[in-house]
């Protein structure tokens, strides 16, 4: 159950077939990359929207979703916003919080099949201040992380020797009660 100013990971939850279907269906034109993550911001990293639809309509990102809502938040949020982040060497994120008021948390599904620890791309989670790191997740294939979207955060972006997009599938959420 996800928790106020928690930051949860979760290994093993996705079995290796659903990884790689789940590689695989960012790169099917289900949808296309485009928008920027900050329209002005000329550095700011590519996202693609999943609309509810996409979700439904495409199995593993439907499973995804599943697997989450059972394993993770046990039926106690809904869906707000579902999108596919890629970065890439010289991608320029800023620190952020994800939302403001209490009761809202962010999943963050890494989606690469395969990640080298010399190609970088943690996640990395600061203090209020924004002036510690309290915690950094590696993007292992397969992982989940889940936080209170109030803690501020940002994805560090591949390093130039790394040979692949960096990309993870956010899913941002809601208590329902």
């Amino acid at each position: 159950m996800l928790a106020a100013n928690a930051i949860d990971v979760h290994d093993d939850l996705i079995a290796p077939d659903l990884v790689n279907a789940l590689f695989e269906s960012i790169h099917q034109p289900v949808y296309r990359f485009g928008q920027k993550s900050n329209a002005g911001d000329d550095f700011g990293f590519w996202i693609a929207n999943i609309s509810d639809e996409t979700r439904a309509r495409v199995a593993p990102l439907s499973a995804l979703w599943e697997t989450v809502e059972g394993e993770i938040t046990r039926g106690s949020c809904a869906i707000e916003r579902m999108y596919v982040n890629a970065y890439s060497y010289g991608d320029c994120p800023t620190i952020h919080a994800d939302h403001l008021e209490a009761g809202h948390f962010t999943v963050l599904y890494y989606a690469n099949y395969t990640w080298d620890a010399n190609w970088s791309g943690e996640t990395v989670f600061y203090n209020a201040a924004r002036d510690e790191i309290v915690r950094a997740v590696y993007p292992r294939p397969g992982r989940i992380v889940a936080f209170d979207s109030r803690i501020p955060h940002v994805a560090r972006e591949p390093n130039r020797i790394c040979p692949v997009v960096r990309y993870t599938i956010a899913i941002k959420l809601r208590r329902k009660d």
